[in-house]
């Protein structure tokens, strides 16, 4: 199958080994549809396959995408293609893009078009199986369990805001009760304050007289 940027600027752009043979960088070209250095198969462990060797590529050389001999160990030949069509390097953690002649690898930007893929000749249905079986693989959450998992970030954290307002209203209504209560013992205080004068001048009155 074609790997095809979704690029649209000057027509669709195909992932292209340029003919360059083992340790040669690896680029794009426009899609022709006749397979030969168009012709790639992504492996369920990983690998991306042009004519038995594999897309090759150093995470410390965003330039450095070659072919090489596949050698089964992953790192710089483990790639994974995401629901919303990034293709990710297990060696580095950073995507596939191209600068319109040549591949490179850089911080993933889902807002760049220059980093999203797509395969040509396969059907939904197996590309959705793909993606399962990628996110099995190397552990990627399907935009679907992202959306999901957000969903249920955003009712905690809604939750947790009810949770915390109900504590401050419980202790405001608390501090209101015992201010009314320290204000009515206090109301107490002074009736019984103002009882004891009132007693005592009495008595004083009484002996006057």
């Amino acid at each position: 199958q074609a790997v095809v940027s979704t690029q649209s600027t000057g027509g669709d752009l195909c992932l292209d080994s340029l003919g360059s043979g083992m340790g040669h960088q690896v680029g794009v070209w426009s899609c022709h549809g006749k397979g030969y250095n168009q012709f790639w198969k992504l492996l369920q462990s990983g690998e991306l396959v042009n004519d038995n060797l594999c897309l090759d590529a150093d995470g410390e050389n965003p330039r450095k995408v070659v072919l090489y001999e596949c050698h089964g160990l992953n790192g710089n030949q483990q790639w994974f293609l995401t629901e919303e069509g990034i293709m990710k390097h297990g060696g580095s953690g950073k995507c596939l893009s191209h600068d319109g002649r040549h591949l490179i690898i850089l911080p993933c930007d889902n807002n760049d078009p220059r980093f999203t893929w797509k395969f040509t000749g396969i059907s939904e249905t197996v590309q959705t199986k793909f993606y399962e079986l990628h996110s099995k693989q190397f552990g990627y959450k399907s935009l679907a369990k992202r959306e999901e998992i957000k969903k249920e970030r955003v009712e905690s954290a809604k939750r947790l805001a009810e949770e915390e307002e109900t504590r401050k209203e419980e202790e405001t209504r608390k501090e209101v009760d015992n201010k009314k209560k320290a204000e009515e013992e206090r109301g107490v205080r002074e009736q019984a304050a103002k009882k004891e004068v009132d007693d005592k001048k009495k008595g004083e009155e009484e002996r006057g007289v």
